[in-house]
């Protein structure tokens, strides 16, 4: 995918609304990771839509998964959420 001036400008708009709201400590690193969220690329978006499309096909078959189990505990440490 290129990098058009309208990418930039829509980029450089978002940091303005950012920073104006008190995101000052932000790093370019961390606005941008936060644009591209906000902001996915077309096939990046059409990956995730099939991705949902799949996982509710998988439900509507009975398919639930697997229990996180100690998985679910080493992610809430990770992000600080502690236990529960």
């Amino acid at each position: 995918m290129a990098t058009t001036a309208q990418d930039l400008d829509n980029f450089r708009r978002f940091v303005e609304v950012r920073l104006n709201a008190g995101g000052a400590d932000a790093s370019l690193d961390e606005l941008f990771d936060l644009w591209r969220q906000e902001n996915p690329s077309a096939d990046l978006y059409a990956e995730n839509v099939a991705a949902i499309a799949a996982s509710l096909e998988d439900f509507e078959r009975g398919e639930r998964g697997a229990i996180a189990g100690p998985d679910s505990a080493q992610l809430r440490r990770e992000f600080g959420l502690g236990d529960r």
